[in-house]
């Protein structure tokens, strides 16, 4: 099979996957939003702000080396999983160590129990970490999917379970755990085969991959830093039920990018792309179509969102978030712009250029804190909302100079040009969604049916003429998973090439 052939397979999976997994996380937020209460929501952003920059020290980077350094031995692939398990229960015990400082800070009592029963999911995830990432180097998504797919599903009914039982923050921590444990289990009975661990451990052998990981978790961390420090100052100047209604509507919004478009192209992108590192007209080739794609997705998503923020607050969480409507549209502009930016991530991983991403990460990072107070300061936490979308719109010609360029050789005008055929046809798609919900009067149901239902018309009419190259890429994505259709639609594909 080819290499592209291949990339398709692996991206039909991982679509199926993901679309799988992020209705489950929505049907579960939209479940706990009913349940729960704002400030249990806010005490989980607390928690899940410190728990996700700590858990990025259990991977030390390698995982992105293995996919990098090709045909790793049975000598490096023990090492490294050792590492890996070791570092995870030193971060677990560095998060118990954090329990108590960040409780006394926040003034939350309930911050000490729930970090200390959360520190727990590191081994958890990292007995499986080593085993999913060899899938995804060799593309092995069939089986990948599977995993991911069974151990999300577990998680979700063991969370809806905790809420209805015990209502409170233990619902979300129970589900992540159940979530872990399930994909470990799981990895180690279908993904690793042939490839265990045996007891043998040699640093000497894994000092490339120390040294490349060393500089990705760097830069790991700083980006962590960066998405979670405008929940960690906001948290600490306006308490956790205000912080809880901010950090909802911009973890939905994340979820778009990071867990339901940018791994259906990026996670692919990432293995594909180290395979061809040393031919940069190749590299370049991927890393624009990449950008398109994605673009071509999340374009229409983000506008959609955008739009009808308020009614997606009120469908999707119920009508005591309604505060967080106005945070819904402003992120979802956010996200919008910071999706641009994504595929960049696969395209220096795979390279090997992953200093070059740690410093202009770390010049950010010791930057943008600053500015949110200063957004709180004037605005409160639509202050820092605004700033968090200001820093986008003025690094959006710097990321490109200095991250893209210089790796694959493209042009500001190949950078553009891979966004505009999806901007356009959004924005002409905006307009007629705008139009039509405002003609069909104030039901929050008709108006965004309504309005979704034209501007996603108008979207594939608009990118049949300026865009068809996404739509071609789309229908040899999607027709295979439609067996009836499959031989229609490769004929028609084979005629329009």
């Amino acid at each position: 099979m080819s290499l592209r052939k291949t990339a398709f397979s692996a991206g039909r999976w991982t679509t199926a996957s993901l679309l799988l997994r992020v209705s489950l996380q929505f049907a579960q937020t939209a479940i706990l939003a009913r349940i729960l209460t704002p400030a249990d929501f806010g005490v989980m952003a607390m928690v899940m702000a410190t728990y996700g920059v700590v858990a990025l020290l259990i991977d030390l980077g390698l995982s992105n080396a293995l996919i990098h350094f090709q045909n790793p031995s049975q000598i490096v692939l023990s090492s490294l999983y050792w590492l890996n398990l070791g570092g995870a229960l030193v971060m677990m015990l560095i998060l118990m160590g954090l329990a108590w400082p960040m409780s006394t800070l926040y003034g939350e009592p309930q911050l000490l129990p729930a970090m200390v029963v959360m520190s727990l999911a590191m081994p958890l995830n990292a007995l499986g970490q080593q085993f999913r990432v060899m899938a995804e180097k060799e593309l092995r998504f069939s089986k990948l999917a599977i995993v991911e797919v069974v151990a999300a599903s577990v998680g979700f009914v063991v969370a809806v379970l905790m809420a209805v039982v015990h209502g409170d923050v233990y619902a979300f921590i129970s589900g992540i755990l159940a979530t872990a444990a399930t994909s470990s289990l799981l990895a180690w009975l279908f993904l690793s085969a042939g490839r265990r661990p045996d007891f043998s451990f040699r640093l000497s052998e894994v000092k490339g991959h120390l040294y490349y990981g060393s500089f990705r978790l760097g830069d790991t961390l700083l980006i962590s830093a960066q998405m979670q420090s405008d929940a960690l100052l906001g948290g600490a100047l306006a308490g956790s039920s205000a912080i809880g209604v901010y950090t909802l509507p911009r973890d939905l919004t994340l979820r778009l990018a990071n867990t339901v478009v940018n791994p259906v192209v990026t996670r692919v992108g990432l293995p594909v792309m180290a395979r061809v590192q040393a031919d940069k007209s190749a590299l370049r080739f991927i890393y624009l179509q990449t950008m398109r794609m994605t673009s071509s997705v999340n374009f229409p998503i983000y506008a959609a969102l955008a739009i009808w923020a308020n009614e997606a607050v009120y469908i999707m969480l119920g009508p005591q978030w309604h505060e967080a409507g106005a945070f819904m549209r402003l992120f979802a502009i956010w996200g919008m712009i910071r999706s641009t930016g994504n595929p960049v991530g696969s395209l220096l991983n795979a390279t090997g250029q992953v200093r070059r991403a740690f410093w202009w990460d770390l010049g950010l990072l010791l930057i943008i804190p600053g500015l949110f107070y200063l957004g709180f300061q004037v605005g409160g936490l639509h202050g820092i909302a605004v700033t968090m979308l200001c820093i986008q719109v003025v690094t959006f010609y710097p990321h490109y100079r200095l991250l893209v360029r210089p790796v694959c050789g493209a042009t500001f005008a190949d950078y553009v040009g891979a966004l505009l055929p999806a901007f356009m046809a959004t924005a002409l798609t905006a307009v007629t969604g705008i139009v039509v919900s405002s003609l069909v009067g104030s039901n929050v149901w008709l108006r965004v049916l309504c309005g979704g239902f034209a501007g996603m018309a108008t979207y594939l009419l608009v990118s049949y003429f300026i865009n068809r190259h996404w739509l071609l890429a789309m229908r040899e994505l999607v027709l295979p998973m439609l067996p009836r259709m499959r031989r229609r639609g490769t004929d028609l594909t084979a005629k329009e090439a």
